[in-house]
């Protein structure tokens, strides 16, 4: 009777391993350089060359281009897509009640509707997360935002760095640069008053020795959801690892390569927060667009402040939704930001170092990968 036990634990066991084993098969995607069918250099048209904004990030609003800048009176600057008109500026900088100190107050997720194009919008020191008619805005002449929806998010108990909305009426963000207990991502359900986090991972040795703002820059990296489904992806900056969580926060498919990506590769012992440890280490991403089918990530540049470090060049990996990779991309431009318009098949980016802002046709490459 024991030995028949025995053996039934044991089946149970194998079963249970093996069935792990199969699933993490399924959701891990190794993908290195030479797996890419296509490798392709390709050239960008420079845009918007008479405007004297210095654009850091693009972003592709429906018919619009946002674009954010570090200096002047206002956050951001709005041009129709096609013709490259400007329609005017957007968010007053300053100490005001309608005004915004920090730039960072939009990730570009927008809503059409009948009556405009709306755009979510959040300020970390008021704790308010807004939706502003940017139709209406721009056609009022003011950069003052017409709000329709405003929500408050209390940062003592919900920290965040970059905030989306789901269709579920749930809040997603990633962690606060000083947040002490971080975790990748986590969500805020509306009607349950209920946080979710996804927990912290890969996992680093000895982590509990290091400052919360060392902990952001080893977990730190791009932050997007997808354009119509609450489907969240995360590209790491010191991990060369993507990953794509579901609504409920659970890593539905994670894209990897290289080794840093695996748990315990660095150890907290071995870094020093006084000295740059992250010099000749980088091997991750940094940026990251989401189309209907498709995720664009930028590398980061691992050579920087090196020797060997080459200027004016980048590299974009493009995947499916299913970890599958489309193509390696090769860009002659120092790239800082990222986003895609797959309907009219079109890259945007901007070159911060260089005060660029470009455009560039993908068209038939994105028909080569929908085939």
């Amino acid at each position: 009777m024991n030995s028949n036990k025995y053996n039934i634990c044991f089946v149970l066991v194998f079963f249970f391993n093996f069935n792990l084993i199969e699933s993490n098969a399924q959701i891990l995607v190794k993908v290195s350089k030479s797996d890419f069918p296509k490798k392709v250099t390709i050239e960008g048209q420079e845009i918007l060359t008479q405007d004297y904004n210095h654009h850091h990030k693009i972003f592709v609003v429906d018919t619009l281009l946002v674009t954010m800048v570090n200096s002047g009176k206002n956050h951001y600057h709005v041009y129709h897509k096609n013709t490259l008109n400007y329609l005017g500026p957007i968010g007053v900088r300053g100490e005001g009640p309608d005004q915004w100190e920090i730039p960072q107050t939009t990730v570009g997720q927008f809503e059409k509707a009948n009556d405009g194009i709306k755009l979510w919008y959040f300020d970390f020191l008021r704790g308010n997360y807004s939706l502003m008619n940017l139709t209406k805005t721009l056609n009022s002449k003011s950069p003052y935002p017409i709000v329709e929806r405003k929500l408050r998010i209390d940062m003592k108990i919900f920290p965040y760095y970059q905030l989306f909305m789901g269709a579920n009426n749930k809040i997603y963000a990633n962690g606060w640069i000083y947040e002490q207990n971080r975790v990748r991502i986590k969500s805020f359900d509306l009607e349950r008053k209920v946080i979710s986090k996804s927990g912290l991972f890969p996992v680093i040795k000895n982590n509990s020795r290091l400052p919360a703002e060392t902990m952001n820059s080893l977990y730190g990296g791009s932050f997007d959801k997808h354009p119509t489904q609450d489907k969240f992806v995360q590209s790491m900056y010191m991990f060369n690892r993507i990953d794509i969580f579901d609504e409920n926060l659970k890593v539905v498919k994670t894209i990897v390569d290289g080794e840093n990506w695996k748990d315990n590769f660095y150890d907290g012992l071995e870094i020093d927060p006084t000295k740059d440890f992250f010099d000749g280490r980088l091997d991750g991403y940094d940026g990251l667009a989401l189309s209907e089918h498709f995720i664009f990530v930028l590398e980061a540049d691992r050579n920087v402040n090196s020797e060997i470090n080459k200027e004016n060049e980048c590299f974009i990996r493009v995947y499916d939704w299913e970890g599958n990779p489309k193509a390696y991309l090769t860009v002659k431009h120092d790239l800082s930001s990222i986003d895609i318009d797959e309907n009219q098949g079109r890259l945007y980016a901007t070159d911060y170092t260089h005060e660029l802002v470009l455009r560039f046709d993908i068209s038939q490459l994105i028909k080569s990968w929908l085939k």
